[in-house]
């Protein structure tokens, strides 16, 4: 069965979407790892919301390099509330 362009680029579309939404999580997951092994656990609980209404996934990779490197958990959540 051959599908119509319109109904192909659709599928695309949602299968984009669903990569990105993978990684998106993904790298949230991966920051707060980080976070969690590098600072206390109910401080970092405390941020989680704001880590979670985060959709850009550049945003989300530029904080989870910036975790990787922060001395300590004030230092993050500047870059994270700027």
């Amino acid at each position: 069965m051959q599908e119509f362009p319109f109904e192909q680029r659709r599928r695309e579309k949602f299968i984009g979407q669903g990569i990105t939404q993978g990684a998106k999580e993904a790298t949230r997951k991966n920051l707060l790892t980080v976070l969690n092994a590098k600072f206390h656990v109910e401080a970092v609980r405390a941020i989680d919301p704001a880590l979670q209404d985060i959709d850009d996934l550049q945003r989300l990779e530029h904080l989870y390099l910036t975790a990787v490197n922060a001395k300590t958990l004030d230092a993050f959540t500047e870059v994270l509330f700027e």
